[in-house]
């Protein structure tokens, strides 16, 4: 008796992708998680950095590897008038929430954390998509080709 024969064999299934508005939906919510941590962090709570692994000589003359920091922009800034103002990005670009607008005024900064989480659930919602489509249509090298084109 073969080994095969006492294996059940089955056909894979083909993966299922994610379509590119989902792609994009899950980049923006993960840096938008990355703001929420450094907002609360701002507001007392657990510091955040995030980390890159590098390559180090140590004492011996070996190359390891070693964590490295990496400095985080945050999205929001202060205005004149003391109000929090919040820009959301897509890559190094603003998104227009609205025709023209691209911020959200948050007034203070301890209600920074909740209004990051309204912009991560409309994002998951779908209702950024035209407005992160239009700024990824502009981006990367397949832009390029349709500019070349």
């Amino acid at each position: 008796m073969s080994v095969l024969s006492k294996l059940k064999i089955v056909a894979l299934p083909p993966k299922s992708g994610l379509t590119p508005e989902q792609q994009r939906r899950g980049k923006v919510i993960a840096k938008l998680q990355e703001q929420l941590k450094l907002a609360e962090a701002a507001l007392g709570g657990p510091a955040y950095e995030r980390q890159r692994w590098g390559w180090a000589t140590n004492e011996n003359g070996d190359k390891v590897k070693v964590p490295r920091p990496i400095r985080i922009k945050t999205w929001w800034d202060e205005t004149p008038a003391g109000a929090i103002q919040f820009g959301l990005r897509y890559g190094s670009a603003l998104l227009e929430i609205q025709k023209g607008k691209a911020a959200v005024e948050v007034g203070k900064l301890e209600e920074l954390p909740s209004v990051i989480r309204a912009l991560m659930q409309a994002i998951a919602d779908g209702e950024l998509d035209a407005a992160i489509k239009a700024v990824a249509d502009t981006r990367g090298p397949k832009a390029k080709q349709r500019k070349a084109a």
